[in-house]
């Protein structure tokens, strides 16, 4: 039974019987559970009172079997109860529910350890999150957010942090009205909220109020001073693969994108990074959502019609050179010429040893579709999921052979299920760092019984990073100029730093597909040092690529979209699945802003 039930069904019985669940209840009451920091005093009482309870284990068990002996006495006595009235079930989320007020019990309070007392200087993290959301994927997400921010909380140096939480519904609306309540509450720091449409309706509400903030959308669009975006943004995720592909000698690209504002948004800095990089888009195609859409976009970036052509002419060819070696034969009964065989690989088999090396491109010929090189060195495809899954065969099958040509993509490719796809083997992509999320993940597991969605580490190191400023600044510890590190922070999906305008820049790594599991081929950078270095090769390679090619020209990237929805693009939103992502990064100690050639840890332990 619930602790409602038990509360409703003690109410219609006599004192006594009350009395005596209280006692049982008490005597077999769980140990307390811990769900925030707490002071060390505070600690050292909870293990001296479970040691107590432990020693006088044997006396509880004995005095509660005979409570429950004297209970059953008493129940039969007392007739069957009246039936509980049902409430309505609500969906639960995430997040614990408050249960109503029950009927005062008097309990041995000395029994439990009390609650750490809030420093009167606490700093408060308001963290918007879509709690109430139509949806039940993005509910679900909401909780694993505050889940991640709850464990930053537990793990940071400060006791001065204190999280409010504030439900946004989901809408640009609701948004609105938890912001304000937020600052209401005195909120020194914004956390969240999710969507694109929901930043933009709380920067009027953070206007002038001093107020900095971290959202979690990847819309570049919605960035302003003041309140960064902690979202994974496809335009650096692009230009990430981008230079590798071309420092690793592919310079031609061809493009399959979904048409849409995401497919728009997708080529246009797919466009921007490859012409920034020194490459040349050779060719783009859009395609729509349905698998059977796919096939003549992908048939025209093959240029498949033309290559077929040209191998059937080449075929004729060889079958014309063929017949032309060909000796007549005579019909020993009629004594006619037998006329040749209309099959071409009759024609080879007859023609035997007298013509080897035209046999020999026959037989090459015949093992393939298409005649021709393909204009490209690697296809760009942003897509991950279910649309990549079913456009990556197409490309084979229309002759673009993975082999030779490079697939690559975004960090939505981080999905184990993809290695189960042989198209994809050796492909590429950009994606953050995992070296910190398998420890994170394990230990958000063994808290939560619950495995985390890729997107929970943001809210961690969004929450981890406001705990790092407040536990060394006293006074204004979210000035701009300390939020914009030059030299960053190190957090669970590595290094980042916030940039003015309110876009962040992330040291990302470059992975390849592989049956067994994705190798990295490409390494995070270590601290902003090295990535700015990397930054300046691949300008410098850029440069030399224009001086060699300075004719080459960029295609005109416009996919035909007709879908203006404006739906958020968000990532691994199914469960947020991107969303492909932790041992705690430990807390360095305690030290002054002042900057230092490395990125400054901001997890903890």
């Amino acid at each position: 039974m619930s602790a409602r039930q038990i509360s409703a069904y003690c109410a219609r019985k006599p004192p006594y019987f009350c009395a005596m669940m209280c006692s049982i209840m008490h005597l077999l009451r769980p140990p307390l559970s811990i769900g925030s920091p707490l002071k060390p005093e505070t600690k050292r009482m909870m293990t001296e009172n479970i040691k107590h309870r432990s020693a006088r284990a044997p006396r509880n068990m004995a005095a509660a079997c005979m409570a429950v002996v004297m209970c059953g006495f008493l129940l039969a006595c007392g007739g069957a109860p009246a039936p509980l009235a049902q409430n309505n079930p609500q969906r639960l989320t995430a997040i614990a529910q408050v249960a109503p007020p029950m009927r005062r019990m008097e309990i041995d309070k000395s029994a439990y350890p009390a609650p750490p007392p809030r420093q009167a200087n606490a700093r408060i993290v308001a963290l918007l999150l879509p709690l109430g959301d139509a949806r039940e994927t993005i509910r679900s997400l909401a909780g694993h957010l505050y889940n991640g921010a709850q464990l930053a909380l537990f793990d940071a140096p400060t006791e001065n942090l204190v999280i409010s939480l504030h439900d946004t519904k989901g809408t640009a609306e609701g948004a609105q009205e938890a912001a304000k309540a937020a600052i209401a509450a005195g909120a020194d720091i914004i956390v969240g909220p999710l969507f694109g449409s929901s930043v933009t309706a709380i920067q009027p509400v953070l206007a002038g109020r001093n107020v900095p903030g971290f959202a979690f959308s990847n819309d570049a669009s919605t960035a302003q001073d003041g309140l960064w975006l902690m979202g994974f943004l496809p335009e650096q995720n692009i230009d990430r693969i981008v230079s590798e592909a071309i420092a690793q000698g592919l310079t031609r690209f061809g493009a399959l994108v979904p048409q849409g504002v995401f497919g728009e948004r997708i080529a246009a800095s797919f466009a921007a990074s490859v012409d920034r990089f020194g490459g040349t888009i050779v060719q783009s195609e859009a395609y729509p959502p349905d698998a059977e859409g796919m096939f003549d976009p992908v048939r025209r970036l093959a240029r498949f019609d033309d290559r077929k052509a040209a191998h059937m002419a080449e075929m004729q060819r060889l079958t014309d050179e063929a017949l032309a070696l060909l000796p007549t034969r005579i019909d020993d009964e009629t004594g006619l010429p037998i006329a040749p065989p209309e099959e071409a690989e009759a024609v080879f088999k007859l023609l035997g040893d007298d013509a080897p090396e035209l046999v020999s491109a026959y037989e090459a010929l015949a093992l393939v579709e298409t005649l021709g090189d393909i204009p490209y060195d690697a296809v760009f495809m942003p897509e991950g999921g279910l649309a990549l899954r079913n456009l990556a065969p197409l490309l084979p099958y229309f002759d673009i052979d993975p082999r030779r040509i490079k697939f690559i993509g975004t960090g939505l490719w981080d999905d184990p299920t993809l290695r189960q796809e042989p198209p994809l083997h050796g492909g590429w992509y950009a994606a953050a760092p995992s070296a910190n999320w398998g420890g994170f993940a394990a230990r958000y597991e063994a808290v939560y019984a619950a495995a985390p969605p890729r997107l929970a580490s943001m809210a961690y190191d969004a929450v981890a990073l406001a705990a790092r400023l407040a536990s060394f600044q006293t006074e204004a510890p979210f000035r701009a100029d300390l939020l914009m590190d030059p030299n960053g922070f190190s957090g669970i999906d590595g290094i980042f730093r916030l940039k003015p305008g309110g876009l962040n820049e992330r040291g990302l790594t470059v992975q390849e597909v592989t049956r067994a599991q994705s190798r990295e081929i490409s390494h995070p950078p270590k601290s902003f040092v090295e990535h700015d270095r990397r930054l300046e090769a691949a300008m410098s390679l850029a440069e030399a690529l224009r001086r060699s090619n300075p004719d080459r020209a960029l295609p005109n990237l416009s996919n035909g979209a007709e879908d203006a929805s404006g739906q958020e693009i968000l990532p691994e939103a199914d469960g947020l699945e991107n969303a492909a992502r932790l041992a705690p990064v430990a807390f360095s100690p305690a030290s002054s802003p002042t900057s230092s050639p490395t990125s400054r840890p901001i997890g903890g332990q």
